[in-house]
């Protein structure tokens, strides 16, 4: 407190006293009088500034309370489509046009201290589905629909001008492919994702852009970024019980040459036996590249996955690739091309799908506000549902040949 302070209502006395007006007997007693005040102002602010460090160094004992004000910051991303489809052809039924709330992902991330940050990310478009039939060890419920997607705490190990290291731990997406995870659902230069994205294996899990509970090390050292993580599985369990003790080792290395700005190279993979009785056994491979120059942009992955529940049962080998070019008109418009290939049993014919998609994106504001339009040609598998473990997959979508138009808006915060 400021000790410098004008004190209001000084007896006439003192005024008298300043003035020079009273005699010298009554000057003595009024400079005592005026000394005994100051002495007794004095104690009252050492006890006042006591008592306030008192506070103060309670306060930083006790820590933050739940009051206190931390960084937090709010991010969403909102999704409207509508699509219809034009010559449908095949075994199963056809699907109908519709209008659906794609995504209305809300994100709030806090950063505690300098080194540890939280994030939770829930989207409340998701409706909660079952699994039909369920396979063995997997839950009945589709994990991926529940409305809590992320919740994740991050821990900064080291950082320095070479690179930077983090622990993280939760649920988040597994660290396969290039636009699995790389590539925010904001800022596809289409409006899905390639097929080996989109497609589950037959356990409920799938081979990127799937969310499941585990551990992950992160980081970057120079030219180059990994990530390797302990995971329940391929994203067939999420926050439900591990079935077993057996866990999924998920990893990737990439690649950004200095001498080639803007080029991404990589190679990603997991192993893991993991669910119930009896587990599932599975692997994939992928290896992928992506670059930018100027207006041109271009990306392409290579998938290999197998799986097949221990002791005997249905297989899933796939066999999955995609190449796609994208040019930049004006700051404002984009054209994308993509071809996209997905085989479900790529040790057999007749079991291969294939996309041409068209593209054309109108950037209102970037990434924050767009519309998307996407003309899709499919060549279906028709027989999709007897391949070796299509029971449950959800790949009755991809047997029918079919053009869809697709578009979407799109607002970012």
């Amino acid at each position: 407190m400021n000790r410098h302070v004008a004190v209001k209502g000084v007896s006439l006395a003192a005024a008298m006293l300043l003035a020079g007006t009273l005699p010298a007997d009554a000057q003595q007693s009024e400079i005592a009088a005026l000394r005994q005040q100051i002495t007794d102002l004095t104690e009252r602010l050492n006890k006042m500034e006591a008592d306030s460090k008192k506070q103060t160094e309670a306060a930083a004992k006790a820590g933050p309370s739940l009051t206190s004000k931390m960084p937090v910051t709010v991010s969403g991303l909102l999704q409207v489509q509508g699509s219809t489809l034009f010559g449908q052809n095949g075994p199963t039924a056809p699907t109908a046009d519709t209008l659906r709330l794609r995504r209305g992902e809300l994100r709030l991330t806090g950063k505690i201290t300098p080194r540890i940050t939280g994030t939770v990310m829930i989207d409340p478009t998701k409706n909660l589905a079952l699994v039909t039939p369920a396979a063995p060890g997997v839950p009945s419920v589709n994990q991926s629909s529940n409305i809590l997607q992320e919740l994740a705490l991050s821990y900064l190990l080291t950082q320095n001008p070479g690179g930077s290291h983090f622990i993280d731990a939760g649920q988040f997406k597994i660290p396969i492919g290039y636009e699995g995870d790389m590539v925010s659902s904001g800022a596809l230069p289409l409006i899905n994702r390639a097929l080996m994205f989109q497609l589950r294996d037959p356990f409920a899990g799938g081979y990127g852009d799937i969310r499941e509970t585990g551990v992950r090390l992160r980081g970057t050292m120079g030219q180059f970024g990994y990530d390797l993580g302990v995971f329940n599985g391929f994203g067939e369990r999420q926050n439900a019980t591990a079935q077993s003790d057996a866990k999924a080792i998920i990893g990737r290395l990439m690649f950004r040459p200095a001498a080639v700005k803007d080029l991404v190279l990589g190679i990603s993979g997991g192993t893991g036996s993991t669910g119930g009785a009896p587990r599932n056994d599975r692997s994939v491979l992928n290896a992928f590249m992506a670059y930018k120059r100027d207006k041109w942009s271009a990306q392409a992955e290579f998938l290999n996955g197998d799986s097949q529940p221990l002791g005997g049962g249905a297989t899933r080998d796939v066999r999955s690739y995609y190449g796609s070019v994208g040019y930049l008109f004006t700051p404002k418009l984009e054209a994308v091309a993509r071809y996209d290939n997905f085989d479900i049993n790529r040790n057999a014919a007749g079991f291969d799908v294939q996309d041409i998609t068209l593209g054309l994106n109108y950037y209102i504001k970037g990434n924050n506000a767009k519309i998307q339009a996407n003309v899709v040609r499919r060549n279906g598998t028709g027989t999709a549902a007897a391949a070796p473990g299509a029971s449950g997959s959800g790949l009755g979508s991809i047997a029918n040949d079919s053009t869809a138009l697709v578009v979407q808006g799109q607002v970012a915060f």
